[in-house]
């Protein structure tokens, strides 16, 4: 059986679409929303890692359904759906006050942290 895992977010100004830039409205951003998505799926599959470890996110497929506004509580229920390896796939739905704002479906694999870090160029 895979894991499951919620996390709460409250919807701050820095993360609106007018403040990012991704829009025009004071509403939740898309790319703030794949970021709570992202955490979520990051800190379910925490125990998964040992200390040299750590994931990276590697795809993600996501439908963003509904605006939520500035201080709205968002629930975001990450469910492990799959495990090939070192690559985890999680189905991913985000709430407020029950309504379904935003799914999607996110890969992440597991890295050495210093094996990752050499393959930057400086």
């Amino acid at each position: 059986m895979f894991n499951a895992f919620e996390k709460i977010f409250t919807v701050k100004e820095s993360e609106t679409a007018e403040a990012v830039g991704s829009g025009g409205l004071p509403v939740l951003s898309t790319p703030h929303m794949i970021a709570y998505m992202e955490n979520t799926a990051m800190t379910l599959m925490s125990s998964e890692l040992n200390e040299n470890d750590t994931s990276v996110g590697m795809e993600i497929h996501v439908q963003h359904l509904a605006p939520t506004a500035l201080n709205k509580t968002v629930s975001v229920q990450a469910k492990q759906v799959d495990k090939s390896g070192k690559v985890f796939t999680y189905e991913i739905e985000a709430y407020v006050d029950e309504e379904l704002i935003g799914k999607a479906t996110h890969k992440r694999a597991i890295v050495d942290k210093e094996k990752f870090m050499a393959k930057i160029k400086p």
